[in-house]
């Protein structure tokens, strides 16, 4: 197989830069923009804060590095690191003593959350946050929990009582389960995940009724339960850091809040190559990539001319569960074929083959569709970007990438499933 013309494997970067392994001149660097700051996961484990236009390598739960683009979100739980604020209400019985141990960031600021009795109702803190609007919408509650004393850890997101989500997470098989009650509320997805040393960050995506405010309440248990159900355990404890509210589907990067809400502003990753780096008659664009949620909205990755009218791309195809779509355009468009994969959260190995009358695209290894008759090709093609190709800059491409790559020319079949296996 021949080398790519273009290659980024995440590894270096700088303010409002993104670097390609491949051209070696610099032709084929991203440039890069967000305003304001934002956290990713360093190699260490440990969560950081990085600075306005720096790109974000995140090596959460891996082994190397991806670039992560995200969108704008904000979380409106306010004093996200400080739950032994006023503005936690705690019930009679339950305790919270501040900065007991490290949390993800290094710091010595995770709270320490402890049961005092078994009384159902005295055993649990709150607070709401006020949504952007009265009505019903996507949201997702996530938590930094460590295990203390005690399986289990409940916690409940409510609009009107009784309208709301619970779930509870056991600490010794790692399992989150979630249940409604009420009306409106409805669970979209749960996911745990690992984050070192005892952390684990807990998220719940769920749909709200049309409440003004979204309450977040957290319990330590001995046994299962909902967080205002009796319990075994007088002292029962976990330690909690970095409580997050945000409205959409999926959980996103860490975002601290201290007096008020905070907002982390969206990713930007555009303009790699010129019209020397990509053939215009054939040629192969490569991504191993996965998204953050399956929200069913687009998210480009697109070789074009600085415009819808010339391109070759693919993206997770809107109002479709779990699908990947391949356009190849000239004018008039001459390729577009949907894929639906099992998971478009996982990391799947995509590739779009075009040549004249022999365009192809593999998933993980397998042929997943053709085009014989598909032309003309498109022309002037320039810019490799994380959008749609065009300067709005619309549809831009929200996940993990782990590679990026162009070849200009068309790859043979066994090279193509060698690429994507």
């Amino acid at each position: 197989m021949s080398n790519p013309k273009l290659a980024l494997i995440p590894s270096g970067q700088k303010a409002t830069k993104v670097y390609s392994v491949l051209p070696s001149d610099g032709s084929g660097d991203f440039t890069f923009a967000r305003t304001g700051d934002a956290t990713r996961v360093r190699e260490d484990g440990l969560i950081e804060t990085v600075a306005t236009t720096v790109p974000r390598l995140d090596w959460l739960n891996s082994d190397c590095p991806n670039l992560l683009l995200e969108p704008q979100r904000t979380n409106i739980q306010i004093r996200s690191e400080e739950f032994d604020n006023a503005a936690w209400t705690k019930q009679a019985d339950l305790t919270v003593t501040a900065n007991q141990v490290t949390a993800p960031t290094g710091e010595l600021t995770a709270d320490k959350i402890q049961r005092g009795s078994t009384v159902d109702a005295n055993n649990y803190l709150v607070d709401a946050a006020s949504k952007s609007s009265s009505a019903q919408l996507d949201a997702c509650t996530s938590v930094f929990v460590k295990q203390g004393e005690g399986d289990f850890f409940a916690l409940r997101m409510t609009g009107t009582y009784p309208n709301r989500v619970d779930a509870i997470f056991q600490f010794s098989n790692t399992t989150l389960t979630t249940s409604v009650a009420g009306a409106d509320f409805t669970v979209t997805s749960s996911k745990v995940e690992n984050y070192g040393n005892g952390w684990y960050r807990l998220s719940v995506v769920y749909n709200t009724d049309a409440a003004a405010t979204i309450s977040s309440a957290f319990s330590p248990r001995g046994t299962s339960g909902q967080i205002d159900a009796t319990d075994t355990s007088t002292s029962a404890f976990v330690y909690l850091w970095g409580c997050q509210v945000e409205e959409g589907i999926g959980s996103t990067s860490y975002i601290k809040t201290e007096s008020g809400s905070t907002t982390r502003n969206a990713d930007v990753c555009t303009d790699a190559g010129n019209d020397n780096t990509f053939n215009d008659n054939e040629g192969v664009l490569y991504a191993e990539i996965a998204a953050l949620a399956d929200d069913e909205t687009q998210r480009h990755i697109a070789i074009s001319d600085g415009s819808t009218s010339n391109f070759v791309r693919f993206h997770y195809k809107a109002s479709v569960s779990n699908t990947i779509r391949f356009q190849v355009k000239s004018g008039t468009q001459v390729v577009n074929s949907s894929v639906v994969v099992s998971d478009i959260t996982k990391f799947n190995k995509v590739a779009l083959s075009y040549k004249e009358n022999d365009c192809k695209a593999y998933i993980d290894g397998v042929l997943v569709a053709t085009d014989t008759n598909a032309s003309p090709m498109p022309t002037g093609l320039n810019e490799l970007s994380f959008d749609d190709g065009g300067a709005s800059g619309l549809n831009d491409f929200y996940g993990k990438i782990k590679d990026l790559r162009y070849y200009d020319t068309a790859l043979t079949d066994a090279e193509l499933i060698e690429l994507t296996r």
